[in-house]
């Protein structure tokens, strides 16, 4: 762009016109065609942009020894390449998840702006959001558990541990999702068992009205009788105002609309399948009481029950359930991670809303030692159950002659054996034992609670619960087991209030149970690399468990 120096220089018009040349200049789309002058500056390296201690040099050391063969198979060899390769993408994406930033855009603008995304592109062509988003959605989700499985395994190389305890936590974190688009399932049931009775009722209609006897018939064979009776006496179907509908129509009619209810309704139970509910908006997403209530009315919201399994800080597996209890998530969690990390773990570290039988009976199966905190091992602090003379801990068991004897001295004795299928399927037996009689008891209304039937006092003994409750609670009170359960508070649920307190992430930004475990994990993979960053910088390099301060 010309500069005027002088007034010979200036254009015909005076300074008015030289005024009107400059805002022309500067309204144009392309900027640098400005009046300031700039000297041109060669970038050669972004070394000296970045500083060393930053953990974008540390993310590319590590994610650059993974092996990406998979991630490469995902990407044609054929057509149009890439103006970003794969793995810088992927790099780009950890590292953005490290930082708080989930949107595709956020980080497409990120990689404009900030240099540590310009010196992570070594300079490459800088992309659109929807690069992102294309790669987001290429990568299948058994790659990225691949990929974070390589990542932990080469974190774990470079801090020379070993760890092979694992701590286990799960939390409901709300879906992307409308919030009053609910299906429930008894609510389907029920009003699918109408159109049966509504079916009837046009069944005897028909027979009142045509003297048709087509009750035995279902509802599609109900259409396509009622079409053929149409057909052989000729009637016609008249619509619009001003017309009088056969009797024969309006039973046609009322049958397709309860027919296109059915199948709504049988496509509802198909898609809720064992679940409860679902979100119209997300149909993975299943209707769960969260701890963040707007409304603090106990309103119940669209959301995903997430399990997360940290060792020595870095976290080792991530999973998404439909339940909204933690106690059927444990067996399959398990599973996964033994898949990607087969035989290094085993020692379970839980808290008590994962104990039952079942869940026992698994670890043990496959070879775990469980450090379940019990669901009954804060009441037995307090005094009120120890007192308590009607529960089965403070009554003295016989063992041989199997039977209880209760505060009076009297004996229960055990009555038979009642067998129940839990929701995982496994078959749980409880022995009933029963008084042989509280008549001119004192302590009858200490023992037994209101509203007892049979007026006498019974128990109810799981024997395989107590039993592995036993053996745990005995690992649980020793110093080593206080140690776990210390180190479960801190790193488990530590990782749970940095993801939604320090980094914000409060609610999910993807719809499904594929992308929402994609997301998942690609946030797992940037908060390990951060948490390394962080070891590194406090020399915390080795350390796999925090240690209890002594009074």
């Amino acid at each position: 762009m010309a500069v005027f120096l002088h007034e010979k220089s200036l254009p015909e018009g005076g300074l008015s016109q030289y005024n009107l040349v400059m805002t022309i200049k500067i309204t144009q789309k392309n900027y640098t065609n400005q009046s300031t002058l700039r000297q041109t500056v060669l970038m050669f390296d972004y070394n000296s942009r970045v500083p060393d201690d930053s953990p974008v040099r540390l993310l590319n050391t590590v994610l650059e020894e993974l092996d990406y063969t998979e991630l490469l198979c995902c990407y044609s060899s054929c057509g149009r390449k890439t103006k970003l390769d794969p793995v810088t993408i992927f790099k780009i994406i950890v590292y953005a998840m490290s930082e708080g930033i989930y949107s595709t855009r956020e980080i497409a603008e990120q990689c404009r702006k900030n240099m540590e995304y310009i010196w992570l592109m070594n300079g490459m062509y800088v992309p659109s959001h929807m690069v992102f988003g294309r790669f987001f959605q290429r990568i299948p989700e058994e790659v990225l558990h691949r990929l974070s499985a390589q990542l932990v395994q080469k974190i774990f190389t470079l801090e020379g541990i070993a760890p092979d305890e694992l701590y286990i936590d799960g939390t409901k974190i709300e879906a992307n999702a409308n919030r009053y688009t609910s299906v429930w399932k008894k609510s389907v049931q029920r009003r699918l068992g109408r159109c049966q009775e509504k079916l009837k009722k046009i069944h005897q209609m028909a027979q009142e009205v045509l003297g048709l006897d087509i009750s035995s018939l279902g509802m599609e064979d109900t259409l396509t009788k009622l079409s053929e009776v149409r057909r052989e006496e000729n009637i016609s179907f008249v619509y619009g105002p001003g017309h009088r509908k056969h009797p024969l129509q309006r039973l046609w009619e009322e049958c397709i609309a309860i027919n296109e209810k059915r199948k709504e309704y049988e496509t509802h139970l198909q898609i809720l399948g064992r679940r409860n509910s679902y979100s119209k908006t997300d149909r993975d997403a299943t209707f769960m009481r969260m701890k963040d209530d707007h409304l603090q009315n106990g309103q119940l919201k669209p959301a995903y029950n997430i399990q997360v399994a940290v060792s020595s800080e870095y976290v080792v597996g991530i999973g998404i359930f439909p339940n909204p209890a933690d106690i059927l998530t444990l067996p399959p969690f398990l599973q996964q991670i033994e898949a990607l990390h087969p035989g290094q773990f085993k020692r379970i570290v839980a808290d008590a809303g994962y104990e039952g039988e079942s869940n026992y009976k698994f670890l043990l199966e496959n070879g775990y030692v469980s450090y379940i905190h019990p669901k009954n091992a804060e009441q037995k602090k307090k005094r009120s159950f120890r007192t308590d003379i009607g529960r089965m801990e403070n009554m003295t068991y016989v063992e041989g002659e199997d039977y209880f004897i209760c505060a009076k001295g009297r004996h229960l004795k055990k009555q038979y054996e009642r067998r129940q299928v839990r929701a995982d399927g496994y078959i749980q037996t409880t022995s009933v034992y029963e008084c042989e009689k509280c008549n001119y008891c004192g302590y009858k209304k200490q023992c037994q609670k209101k509203g007892n039937q049979s007026g006498k006092k019974r128990l109810y003994v799981c024997w395989g619960l107590q039993n592995c409750r036993a053996e745990n609670e005995k690992r649980m009170n020793s110093p080593e087991g206080h140690r776990l359960r210390v180190n479960r508070s801190i790193q488990v649920e530590g990782w749970f209030g940095n993801l939604k307190q320090d980094y914000g992430y409060r609610r999910i930004h993807r719809r499904g149970n594929e992308n929402v475990l994609k997301e998942l994990l690609l946030i797992g993979m940037g908060a390990n690399v951060r948490k390394l960053h962080n070891r590194i910088q406090s020399g915390r390099i080795g350390i796999t468990r925090f240690e209890l301060k002594e009074a």
